[in-house]
């Protein structure tokens, strides 16, 4: 409850707007609309950026902020393999690395980190560029990069320079981007046959968790003996940068990696470390942590041998993506959306998220629970894939094609979903129910016999506080691969 009368407590404060949002079509008219207006927020995936954006109180004189949106450019979305490298353009999404298999074995550190980034939901939106903009220490994907020895393409209308990312952070949430500069790309090295890799989190839960400790490790033999050459191990979220440690590289090398060295170098690193303490874990925790927790991975790494390269639900992820049809909206601006197969048409107005607009204008089924992604209450299908709407600026859905719950049944006839969902009692109070069957609809849309394994990593991002998931898995798992799913 507030202190001072008529004042608001921070849940309660609007936080900043949104004002204008300028769409451009190439990434050389981002770049020039960027460098005329330094003072406007980039954005692709938007999952990190609306969470700041309602949680700050705006900017100097209280005026919405312009967004400059590069979701889908077209010359930026998409995974290159040339001779040496591997090219990750800035659009391209935790569940595009996911979905790519057979590019490179180098990737696989990285698919493993894209894997343990909060919900399939969420993986259909946030972009591997967006997460080291962001950077925060906790972000999965930059141990592996940092590992990977990969570099960073910053542009602006007058500059291209290429940064190693190792000095691409300067500090806590902190980059060496200056105004107007844009990341365009990431490369990473390719592996020679010598060179083996593991990433590793731990945190304190199964599925949305932030990490206590995450790792990328990169190590590398001599062809003619079993000497280590090159050892790369980055942890994060154990300081408030994510670097690699030099001591460790340099005990490592020359020597043969084997149990011995293995828990010695795991002391090194252990003891190299400057731990934070936070609500997740005690600085003593992370020291014990990383020492235990690498010590296992080195020895896994010993045999040359690798962990299985791991698979994720995508929940509809499709590498197409509509143009916009307007190149520039304001909150006085109409949008246009195909929902349930009928076309809406009403003002962005003051609806920041999707999930606003959708509830004001078209679908009071879905819900909110969180407003930050975490909750799945509000999951629609955004062009087919599932996405957590609360996380999906307003004008990024014009000319777009929406499902929501209100759209899985046709005409009296429940989805099958729906229909196990009654069957198995899969419902309690109800109020999540929405989020689980749109989701559930895109994972049996793309796998019509989940396991259960598969069952919990596709609703992972979906959370029940009543059921106990139990009949929301049985109603799943009972579903005949031959039924027709929509």
């Amino acid at each position: 409850m507030s202190r001072e009368l008529g004042s608001l407590h921070e849940s309660q404060r609007l936080g900043t707007q949104i004002g204008d949002i300028l769409r451009p079509t190439t990434w050389s008219h981002a770049v020039k609309l960027y460098a005329s207006i330094p003072a406007a927020i980039p954005v692709a995936g938007a999952t990190d950026l609306l969470l700041e954006l309602s949680r700050s109180s705006g900017n100097e004189n209280g005026s919405p902020v312009t967004l400059i949106d590069l979701w889908g450019l077209p010359d930026c979305s998409e995974i290159t393999i040339e001779d040496k490298d591997v090219v990750i353009g800035c659009g391209v999404t935790h569940n595009q690395i996911i979905d790519a298999q057979n590019l490179d074995s180098a990737l696989d550190i990285l698919r493993s980190a894209c894997i343990e980034i909060g919900s399939p939901q969420l993986r259909n939106r946030a972009t591997v560029v967006g997460n080291i903009v962001t950077a925060s220490p906790a972000n999965d994907t930059i141990s592996a990069l940092v590992a990977l020895d990969a570099s960073v393409l910053i542009e602006s209308v007058d500059t291209q320079r290429r940064v190693p990312i190792r000095e691409f952070f300067t500090g806590f949430r902190k980059t060496t981007l200056m105004n107007s500069e844009l990341v365009r790309s990431i490369t990473i090295p390719r592996w020679n046959r010598n060179t083996v890799g593991t990433w590793f989190k731990v945190g304190n839960r199964t599925a949305q968790a932030i990490s206590v400790l995450h790792a990328g490790i990169v190590i590398e033999f001599d062809g003619q003996s079993p000497l280590v050459t090159r050892a790369d191990i980055a942890l994060g979220s154990v300081s408030e940068t994510v670097n690699v440690s030099a001591l460790l590289s340099e005990y490592l090398v020359g020597r043969e990696l084997n149990a011995e060295t293995a828990a010695t170098a795991a002391r090194i690193a252990a003891d190299d470390i400057e731990p934070i303490d936070d609500i997740r874990a005690t600085a003593d925790y992370r020291t014990s942590v990383t020492g235990a927790a690498l010590q296992r991975a080195l020895i896994g790494l010993s045999n040359f041998s690798v962990s299985e390269s791991r698979t994720a639900p995508l929940l509809g992820w499709i590498a197409s993506r509509p143009d916009p049809p307007q190149p520039s909206l304001s909150p006085t601006s109409n949008i246009s959306c195909t929902v349930n197969e009928s076309i809406v048409t009403a003002p962005i107005a003051h609806h920041s998220t999707l999930l606003e607009w959708l509830r004001a204008n078209a679908s009071t089924g879905t819900k909110e629970g969180c407003a930050e992604g975490e909750c799945g209450a509000c999951t629609i299908k955004l062009n087919g894939a599932a996405v957590t709407s609360c996380l999906v600026p307003t004008a990024q859905a014009d000319g777009s094609s929406l499902v929501t719950i209100e759209g899985l049944a046709t005409g009296s006839a429940l989805h099958p979903v729906q229909q196990k969902f009654l069957d198995k009692f899969a419902v309690q109070c109800g109020f999540c129910t929405p989020g689980f069957l749109v989701a559930a609809s895109a994972l049996l849309a793309e796998n019509d016999s989940p396991s259960k394994e598969d069952i919990e990593a596709g609703l992972s991002g979906n959370l029940c506080r009543c059921t106990g998931y139990y009949s929301i898995v049985e109603s799943l798992s009972s579903l005949s691969a031959k039924t027709e799913l929509s």
